[in-house]
Order: C-alpha cells, then sequence, then structure tokens
C-alpha cells in the first residue's frame, strides 16, 4: 500500500508553504471501499477495489461491477471547504466496459450542503469507453461553497454494463508550478540487494515540468539526490522516476521519506504534497515467492464455469509455481453443495460480492487471463520474505500438519493459515455444466481465522494441528493436498505459500562444508568449528566477501556482513527442517601494531545542517566543499578541528570531499538548512 504523508521535509523555510491547492488525490492504494472520508449511495456491494489499471492508470483502481437491477449508484466524496473559489479543475481516468444497449449512463455530479445533485459531465455510452482521462473545469454555483462534495454516478439498468473503472481523481485549483509526489508504489517494500527508489510525479500545476530534483532518506541518514532532467510533463500528466543511488542499508526496517526539492530549477509552489514516506525492510536472505490463489465459485453461477474452462487448465500448466485454493459459495440460487461456513469467513474477509471472484495473493484479480498472468508476472517479481517446511499424514480420517516457517525479516500481524483440499472433486456438480471441481477447500485448520504468528528475523515459528475430517465433503481420500501460507491479517499481502509434501521427511544437516573469504576457503577450516579469525591488511576498508559452502543444497545459508572492520561476519545455516540451525561467525581484524586510527570511520554530522557541520575521523586532513554545481566554497588544510562553519552559505545540497594524510578520499552529501 502506498502512504499519503503530505509533509514537509524539515529543512524547508516555513515562509514558502502555501494554502494547499489539492483538494482532493485518490488512486485507490489503500485498498479500502470506499476509501477513507467517501460514501457510498445505493449498490454499495457493487464497488470494489481491483488490482487492475483497466482506467489507465496503475493498479489498483475503483471498480464497479454489474448487477440485475435498475437503480441509482454514487461514489460520494468527503465534503470540502472551497471558500472564496470560482472554478476548480477535475481529472480522472475511466474504462466504461459496455454489455448491452440501453447501458446506464455514467456521470459525474456536484453539490453543496448536502443539497441536490448537480450533473457536470455524462455519457450514455453505446460500446466500450477508453481508457481515457477526463479534465473538467467546474465553476458551477456549487464552488465555493464550505460544504463541496463531487460524486461518480450510474444510472439506469446496471445489468447492461460490465464494470466501470476509475482511477487517479484529483480535484485542485492549479498553481503555477506544483508537482505532486503521487505514489512510491514500485518502490520494493521488501529487499535483500541494493534496491532503487522509485515514484511517480504527477504535475499539478499550469506549467509544464522539464525538470525536478528528487531527495531520498532512511530514517535520520544520508540525504540522497536526483536530478530529473530531459522532461516535458504538461498539466494532469505525470512522469516516473528512478533516483541514481541505491538503498543498501544494513538488514532491518526503516521508514523511507522521499520529496520533490525543485521543480525546473526551483522551488515548487506547493510544498504540501511533495513528500511521501514508507516503510521498507531490508531483508537478510531472500527466496522465490509462490503467489497464492483464491478462487470463490459455485456449481450454480454459470460465468463461473465459463471462467474455469480457461483458468483451470492454467493453473495446472503452472502447477509448480502457484497454490490454489477453491472457495465452494452458497450462492447464486441454492449455491454449491460444498459451501463451509470457513469458506464464508474467507469471503467477508476479502468482502466477496459475486463470483466468480479471484484472489492472489491477498489482491483482487479480474476473471480474465490477462489479468490472471498479470497478477502472476507481478507477483513472482517480488521476493520470498520466509521458507515454509510442511508436511502432512492422514491416519484414517484424521490429518496431521506439521509447519515450521523460517522468516527473514521481523515481521508483525501475521497469520498462518492451514486449508485441506481435496485435489478433484465430483459430487457437487449441479446446474452451470461443470462436472468436475479443483482444490476446493474442506477444511481449515483450526480454522478459517488462522494462527495469529508475531514473526522474528530468524527465528523459526512451528505449529502443529491435528483434526478430523469426518463430516467434511471428502470424496476419496486418497486425494487430498493441504495448502499452507502466512498472510497480513491488517494489509492482507501473503508472505510466502506452499503445499505441504504428504508423509514428508526434512532433512537436519545444518553445518557448511567450506567457508570462503573472497573466493578463498578459509585455513584450518572444520564443519564442526564455528568462530574463526582472518587477518586482513592495515588500511583495508572493504569488507570481504564470505560464501557458506553447505554439505546439502537444501540448507538454507544466511551471511550477515560485518558493518566495519575490524567487526564479524556471521554465517546462519538452517537445515531444510528450518529448525535445526548453527552459527559461524568470521572476525576481520587488522595486524597487531596497525594505527586503527588512521584508517577509523569518518562520521559527519548532524546532516542536514544548520551552522556547522562536525566531522570526527579526519584529522590532518585536507577538506572541501562544493556547492551542487561543481563550485568549490570552502577549504580547509590540515584539519585538526571538530567543526567546519557554514555561516553565509546558502541552503542546499553540497559534496563535502575529504583527503586523508593517508591518500584516502571520502565525500559525502550534505544537506545546509541556514
Amino acid at each position: 500500500m502506498k502512504t499519503k504523508l503530505l509533509l514537509i521535509a524539515a529543512f524547508f523555510a516555513a515562509s514558502m508553504i502555501v494554502k494547499a491547492q489539492t483538494f482532493v488525490f485518490e488512486d485507490f492504494s489503500a485498498g479500502q471501499m470506499p476509501p477513507a472520508g467517501w460514501t457510498i449511495n445505493g449498490l454499495s456491494a457493487q464497488w470494489s477495489v481491483s488490482q487492475s489499471a483497466n482506467a489507465g492508470g496503475t493498479a489498483p483502481e475503483a471498480m464497479f461491477t454489474y448487477v440485475n437491477q435498475t437503480n441509482t449508484s454514487r461514489l460520494i466524496s468527503p465534503m470540502l471547504d472551497l471558500t472564496g473559489l470560482t472554478s476548480v479543475k477535475l481529472s480522472f481516468k475511466h474504462f466504461y466496459d459496455f454489455y448491452s444497449s440501453p447501458a446506464p449512463k455514467v456521470g459525474v455530479a456536484t453539490r453543496s450542503a448536502s443539497g441536490t445533485w448537480n450533473s457536470v459531465w455524462e455519457i450514455t455510452p453505446t460500446g466500450n469507453v477508453g481508457p481515457e482521462q477526463i479534465d473538467l473545469v467546474i465553476n458551477n454555483t456549487d464552488v465555493g461553497s464550505g460544504q463541496f462534495q463531487f460524486c461518480f454516478y450510474l444510472n439506469g439498468n446496471m445489468y447492461n454494463l460490465d464494470y466501470w473503472y476509475l482511477d487517479n481523481v484529483i480535484l485542485l485549483n492549479p498553481l503555477p508550478k506544483d508537482g505532486y509526489l503521487i505514489s512510491l508504489g514500485q518502490t520494493a517494500p521488501y529487499f535483500s540487494a541494493p534496491a532503487p527508489v522509485k515514484g511517480t510525479v504527477l504535475n499539478t500545476g499550469v506549467e509544464t515540468i522539464t525538470s525536478a530534483d528528487i531527495d531520498w532518506q532512511l530514517d535520520n541518514g544520508i540525504i540522497h539526490s536526483t536530478s530529473v532532467t530531459g522532461l516535458s510533463v504538461a498539466s494532469l500528466s505525470s512522469f516516473d522516476f528512478t533516483c541514481t543511488d541505491l538503498m543498501n542499508p544494513p538488514i532491518g526496517t526503516y521508514n523511507l521519506t522521499v520529496w520533490i526539492r525543485n521543480i525546473n530549477g526551483t522551488p515548487d509552489s506547493d510544498l504540501t504534497n511533495d513528500t511521501l514516506s514508507k516503510t521498507v525492510t531490508k531483508v537478510c536472505y531472500a527466496t522465490g515467492l509462490k503467489p497464492l490463489y483464491e478462487e470463490f465459485t459455485s456449481s450454480t453461477c454459470d460465468p463461473c464455469a465459463n471462467f474455469n474452462t480457461s483458468f483451470v487448465p492454467w493453473c495446472n500448466s503452472n502447477e509448480a509455481q502457484i497454490t490454489l485454493v477453491k472457495y465452494q459459495m452458497d450462492w447464486p440460487g441454492s449455491g454449491d453443495p460444498y459451501y463451509t461456513a470457513e469458506g464464508g469467513v474467507r469471503k467477508d474477509y476479502y468482502g466477496v460480492g459475486w463470483v466468480p471472484w479471484l484472489v492472489c495473493d491477498g489482491g483482487f484479480v479480474n476473471t480474465d487471463m490477462p489479468s490472471v498472468q498479470a497478477a502472476f508476472d507481478q507477483e513472482t517479481q517480488k521476493i520470498g520474505m520466509m521458507d515454509i517446511a510442511a508436511s502432512h499424514t492422514l491416519t484414517g480420517h484424521s490429518m496431521t500438519v506439521d509447519v515450521t516457517v523460517l522468516p527473514f525479516a521481523s515481521v508483525a500481524g501475521c497469520k498462518l493459515y492451514i486449508s485441506v483440499c481435496e485435489k478433484i472433486t465430483h459430487n457437487n456438480a449441479t446446474t452451470n455444466g461443470e462436472t468436475s471441481f479443483e482444490h476446493v477447500m474442506m477444511k481449515m485448520m483450526p480454522d478459517a481465522e488462522g494462527t495469529s504468528a508475531d514473526l522474528v528475523d530468524r527465528q523459526p515459528f512451528s505449529y502443529s494441528n491435528t483434526v478430523d475430517l469426518t463430516g467434511t465433503n471428502v470424496e476419496e481420500w486418497t486425494d487430498l493436498i493441504v495448502v499452507v501460507w502466512v498472510q497480513n491479517s491488517l494489509t492482507k499481502e501473503i508472505y510466502q505459500s506452499v503445499y505441504s509434501v504428504e508423509n514428508g521427511v526434512f532433512g537436519t544437516e545444518n553445518r557448511l562444508s567450506n567457508i570462503l573469504v573472497n573466493g578463498t576457503g578459509i585455513s584450518g577450516f572444520g564443519p564442526n568449528t564455528f568462530a574463526y579469525s582472518v587477518t586482513v591488511p592495515g588500511g583495508t576498508a572493504t569488507i570481504p566477501a564470505v560464501e557458506g559452502i553447505p554439505f546439502d543444497s537444501n540448507e538454507t545459508v544466511i551471511v550477515v556482513p560485518s558493518l566495519t572492520i575490524p567487526g564479524t561476519t556471521t554465517l546462519d545455516v538452517f537445515a531444510e527442517n528450518n529448525t535445526a540451525h548453527n552459527l559461524y561467525t568470521v572476525d576481520f581484524a587488522f595486524p597487531t601494531g596497525t594505527n586503527e586510527n588512521s584508517i577509523k570511520a569518518v562520521s559527519i554530522y548532524p546532516n542536514p545542517a544548520y551552522g556547522n557541520v562536525y566531522i570526527s575521523g579526519a584529522d590532518h586532513s585536507n577538506i572541501s566543499l562544493f556547492t551542487s554545481s561543481g563550485a568549490c566554497v570552502r577549504v580547509l588544510e590540515d584539519f585538526t578541528g571538530t567543526a567546519v562553519d557554514l555561516t553565509g552559505l546558502e541552503k542546499g545540497v553540497y559534496l563535502l570531499k575529504i583527503e586523508r594524510n593517508d591518500g584516502t578520499i571520502i565525500q559525502k552529501k550534505i544537506v545546509i538548512l541556514q
């Protein structure tokens, strides 16, 4: 989820702040319908958040789904204070998926003080419309009210459309120059290798954007700056950016803050929409993510049968890359005979409003094969944050499942879910023409609420449960499978899923056959000796590369590099069963007598800085300070103090160059606030 925080970076002068001119921006990325502050009047169950991009934006988007009714439905904005204005601009993206005539009208209307709705845009489709962006200037008598609202509405026979998609809804009073940082969605929330900072800026000003400076910072660390040039972004268009510097912090969780510093070479007209924050986590290890598809379906549903003619073969062809659970629902009509209350709990959890309804890794997916494939492609680009070892045994009608989860990061608010499914059933066939049904959920263990699990980095979480399946809808006792997954109970994101191994026995070997340092084995290595010391040449600044060679290829070897020299690199070795564990350490040290003071790390603080910047670890160095354009503004030779005076320098980003007397050159970016 993209976190929308309209914050102002601390270094912006309060005198530059202007009244916010963007009143609404909604891209439905919170996954909530209606969005916070919005309301729905009429057919609220037909509105949902879809993990699709049919309106021309990026996933997710709002979606209205057909229903066999003639009615009116409105998605209504929060109440807004437009006092003093005579006109505002409304922009949105949409796609109308036509089914038959007469199709329902769709449009935009406004009102003030909860009064009568006044239409400002309306279409009566006779075919598909869009995807297209609509830009409206609204200057009716509702504008200027302290209680202004607008809505998106549908009116007519709701069976005669398939879907109406909406995205990137923005209401604003444009300023001359205004870049709106609307998304960090492309920035990976979890990463194990150096990762880029990515985002999207919407031009909510009148002036075309030709360049922008983008800064980012992890917690209160160094500020990284990127200049994006060569742009030509018209008003109400957007551009994507990728920052030059990569995120590569030590393992842990950080608050990433990204902000626009300049538009077209000068400060933005509205600073209140220039900043976004997002939680990111550097994980200690990464494995492949196996997407979980959950389908809500019924043997009395004709569209379900149509969808499954394509979806079932696709699942079979991708069986090794996905997991699949199907919940048979108790509607339409009499519903499916294999409906269970536990399936109903999952239905309520996702807010399922119709069948077929498909979910991939916790997010809604349209029931067409391009969307199914797109969800797969998206999820398999993500990293698996944990490994799951799961086995099950069936004794008579009693199923025992044993699970051990090995997390590669600390993740709170998780739940472990276990679903016993039958591979193929036949006896629930009813009216839609389907004669066989795959991966039908029979029982969840212990139930559909799952098991709470606050996971801690590299601390195995084990769970075991036995359930009596007598009285369930199982047709063939030799045809059962078990699906196991870990899910964030709030965001619904799924971190990993697997099929349990029937009568599985996992390896317990948890030793290394060797440790390589910069490609060379440690002298005297022994698999049962767990602590080693390695001497590196004096002055070494690069942390040596360490690799653990396992005895068993199914072991997990997690290398956590030292942050400094002297320092210690650790190697956590977990057996295939995710439980048996050994820890190896490699201590790096300089030769006896090395003057570590001459090679110790340089520390610069605070950053951003006001009157002075303080430097330690740079005695007898030559220090130079350069502007972002390359002009040298300070030179200090044979520096022996603790502070560099910044008085008289304009605020901005500078490059601090430190030339130590051992020949080492260190360059650091600093931000001056005064």
